[in-house]
């Protein structure tokens, strides 16, 4: 069930290819607005031209609801940082270090909530055993 009840507390894990670990992303959900917005910064026409802006629209608007990450899931020179400004940890900046140092995930994160929407499809038909070309 989708709950539709505005929500900042929602969680996507994203493997990270750098350090091989699974990071732990909080969010609040979009807005209309926001996915509309998004949709629209998306892809532009200059001077007949069309320019796609992809990545920069991943990165701002998956800034903008991201409300954090898993204690220890990020750090900075060498220790843990926390988006939890009652941690020991805490570190103010957290958002500008992770655009600049991290815009791998935000960009992954951003393409599953804002895109990630998927249609399952189920066959009507089962596949044929193709006898010409058997599999054993």
């Amino acid at each position: 069930m989708r709950d539709l009840k505005q929500s900042d507390q929602n969680t996507l894990v994203i493997k990270d290819g750098i350090s091989g670990t699974d990071i732990e992303l909080y969010y609040r959900l979009p807005l209309t607005s926001e996915r509309i917005a998004y949709q629209n910064k998306l892809i532009s026409r200059k001077n007949g031209k069309i320019q796609v802006h992809a990545v920069e629209a991943r990165i701002e608007f998956g800034l903008k609801i991201l409300t954090g990450f898993r204690e220890g899931d990020f750090g900075f020179d060498g220790k843990p940082i926390s988006t939890n400004p009652q941690s020991q940890n805490y570190k103010e900046n957290w958002k500008e270090l992770i655009k600049a140092t991290a815009a791998d995930i935000v960009n992954a994160f951003a393409f599953v909530v804002f895109e990630g929407a998927s249609l399952q499809i189920e066959p009507d038909i089962e596949p044929e055993e193709d006898k010409a070309h058997p599999l054993v």
